[in-house]
């Protein structure tokens, strides 16, 4: 069994000489030394990257889209995952519109890969609510202007202006920006683009509004969700204040401008939960679909909504609202913006509550129901002491860690927060075990006295490694990670 034994000397003594101990699965997320932040601007990369909404993963890189630091300069920031978080190197930036590339190619709301192209959805810049796709092809450098592209559907004859755009999805072939709104109000025109044609050819592209076919009201949406045949549009706004919950769908076996490929529900209205509204995003764990919380007159909530994929889409059954926050959970869990799914837990991420921008990043557990509090938990990164910033805009999963894009649409920052999913407590050399290389590293730094982090041995997080922290290890010493 796990060693938990209070004499310091018995219990090193028996790790040395090779009791054996079993290995139990543990969960990092609610310990801080899984957790960690960097600000590569702070550091010296780019101009200051900062105020991003959304990203992308290319296998290799993550690329934060760049909306609005303050001044809508476009400029993408990116990392290296082979590198090291905390390494100047691993990052890098590079602002198209400061090179040449397009027109205002700046104001990006996300980012979708295709397999070689990152492309990044076109939301609002200085000049209002705009249409100009970004390209990046990931087999350029990503510092030449040679390897970005922009093209502009609605300045080229595609649909009634068609502008500002909120997220976006990818089928296999065509790519789907969704529609948010425009310099006139909200509108609910979706934009396809077909990537087996060129990027700057008109016919390559093409628009679909089901609301003014009769499909639904014509609302604004925040984001898209594939789910290998359907792709849903999530129910956002229906004016400057004003939000709707009714969710749009297009099945991708029919025709995209046929009305019959496209349907709308709104569950509150028809009985489930308390009338949810005003959602941004949603992420689909194989069969269910998360829809994340984010307004609702008059102000933030956090009552999440469940779609499950097996089920009709237009029956109340198939849908499940539960608010964590007001059964009990965390402190003000309400207006998250984005989630994420990394293969066992699907995690919301915090923006703003409607008192402070927050860092109470939630998390469900797939393997338990839906509306139980216990399927349910939350960290506080700030505090917990993980970081002093906090609102947050969408994240991006590499297969390992998250990374929670900062935005705080009110003075905007660069400081990006990582959450390991394979780590745990103890587990000081993150190899997904806790054992004797881990003992040895922390050894190696007991009695430091001041600035010391998790990667010394500091597991309670006071900034030295003692006998607390060497303690800590001991009882959890043949953990392996989930």
């Amino acid at each position: 069994m796990r060693i938990k034994l209070n004499c310091l000397s018995t219990a090193f003594i028996a790790i040395v000489f090779g009791v054996s101990v079993t290995a139990y699965a543990s969960d990092g997320f609610n310990d801080v030394c899984s957790w960690d932040v960097y600000d590569p601007g702070y550091h010296g990369v780019g101009d200051n990257p900062k105020g991003f909404v959304g990203g992308v993963f290319d296998g290799r890189y993550v690329y934060f889209a760049p909306y609005n630091d303050g001044a809508f300069n476009g400029e993408v920031l990116r990392l290296d995952t082979t590198g090291v978080f905390r390494d100047v190197s691993a990052w890098a930036a590079y602002s198209p519109k400061a090179n040449g590339v397009g027109d205002d190619p700046s104001g990006y709301d996300g980012g979708v890969f295709d397999g070689r192209y990152v492309y990044f959805i076109p939301m609002a810049n200085v000049s209002g609510y705009h249409g100009e796709v970004l390209r990046y092809d990931t087999t350029a450098d990503f510092s030449e202007a040679a390897s970005w592209s922009t093209f502009n559907p609605s300045q080229n004859g595609v649909g009634d202006d068609l502008i500002g755009f909120s997220g976006g999805a990818f089928d296999g072939r065509y790519l789907y920006f969704s529609p948010y709104r425009n310099n006139s109000g909200d509108h609910s025109a979706v934009l396809r683009y077909d990537t087996t044609g060129a990027f700057s050819a008109v016919a390559s592209w093409a628009s679909f509004d089901a609301g003014a076919q009769g499909v639904g009201d014509e609302y604004g949406y925040v984001g898209a969700v594939f789910d290998g045949r359907y792709v849903y549009f999530v129910a956002n706004c229906t004016g400057d204040t004003s939000h709707h919950g009714e969710f749009r769908r297009y099945d991708t076996t029919g025709g995209f401008t046929n009305v019959s490929s496209w349907s709308a529900y709104d569950p509150g209205e028809n009985g489930v939960g308390d009338d949810p509204d005003g959602f941004t995003c949603g992420v689909f764990d194989g069969r269910y679909i998360y829809f994340v919380p984010h307004w609702d007159e008059p102000t933030y909530h956090g009552q999440t909504l469940r779609y499950d994929t097996a089920a009709d889409f237009a029956t109340a059954s198939s849908w499940t609202a539960f608010d964590p926050g007001a059964a009990g959970l965390g402190e003000d869990l309400d207006g998250y913006y984005g989630a994420v799914y990394d293969g066992s837990y699907v995690y919301f991420v915090p923006c703003h509550n409607g008192a402070v921008y927050h860092t109470e990043v939630m998390r469900y557990d797939p393997t338990g129901p839906y509306a139980d509090l216990a399927s349910w938990t939350v960290f506080n990164a700030r505090d917990e002491g993980v970081t002093r910033q906090g609102g947050y805009c969408e994240a991006v999963y590499d297969g390992r860690y998250i990374y929670f894009c900062p935005n705080r649409w009110i003075n905007p920052y660069g400081q990006v927060l990582r959450f390991d999913t394979a780590t745990c407590p103890g587990d000081v050399n993150h190899d997904g075990a806790v054992n004797l290389s881990d003992l040895a590293q922390l050894l190696g730094h007991y009695n430091m006295t001041a600035g010391a982090t998790c990667e010394d041995g500091d597991l309670d997080n006071d900034e030295d490694v003692d006998l607390s922290d060497l303690a800590a290890l001991l009882a959890v010493y043949g953990d392996t990670c989930d």
